[in-house]
């Protein structure tokens, strides 16, 4: 069961890393329905929220950025799962901060697993979903800014928050960009989701 988890990782982390900052990114994670400026799609849980709703839901986190309909489309390709990716960057695209909801089911026993790895985080509002929350960057929770991408899986959906940046280092060019700040924001945009 862990090997699903770990494919499924695999390709989000492999899709993102190779995203970058750049003006015609590499789609990170597919939507199959709809694009990140239209209606939402359909889920087994209803629908996924609009890029408005989650700029509203993690409006501190977004900071001075700006939502980016055409980028946050580019990031967007067909896929087996409902997904909405929202960015958000500055006005060269040096920076930009990305938001992704994915549809994608996982068992309970591979999220409890998942739990029990070295880069997972604690915290009390897991509970309610019966999920986990972990980085990329085994560092990211000691040093406390998220250089990485954070997940927040359960067993409907899979929610991404990371920066990039081909300028500063994320602590500079995204200083509100904290671990518990990206762990707020992904419980935030969960919450939109019930």
């Amino acid at each position: 069961m862990l090997s699903r988890i770990a494919a499924a990782s695999a390709a989000l982390i492999a899709v993102a890393l190779l995203s970058g900052c750049t003006s015609n990114p590499v789609a990170p994670q597919p939507e199959p329905t709809a694009s990140a400026g239209s209606s939402a799609p359909a889920t087994a849980g209803g629908r996924l929220p609009t890029c408005a709703e989650v700029t509203d839901a993690i409006g501190s986190l977004v900071g001075t950025l700006t939502f980016n309909a055409t980028t946050s489309e580019a990031q967007t390709a067909p896929e087996d799962y409902a997904q909405r990716v929202c960015v958000y960057e500055t006005e060269d695209s040096v920076t930009q901060l990305g938001v992704t909801i994915a549809a994608i089911d996982f068992q309970q026993a591979e999220i409890d697993s998942y739990a029990t790895l070295p880069n997972a985080i604690a915290d009390d509002r897991l509970a309610q979903y019966r999920a986990v929350i972990q980085t990329l960057g085994p560092d990211d929770a000691a040093d406390g800014i998220l250089d990485s991408a954070l997940y927040l899986f359960d067993t409907t959906y899979s929610i991404t928050i990371q920066g990039v940046s081909t300028g500063d280092p994320i602590a500079v060019s995204l200083p509100q960009l904290t671990v518990p700040a990206a762990i707020d924001a992904a419980f935030a945009v969960r919450a939109l989701l019930d």
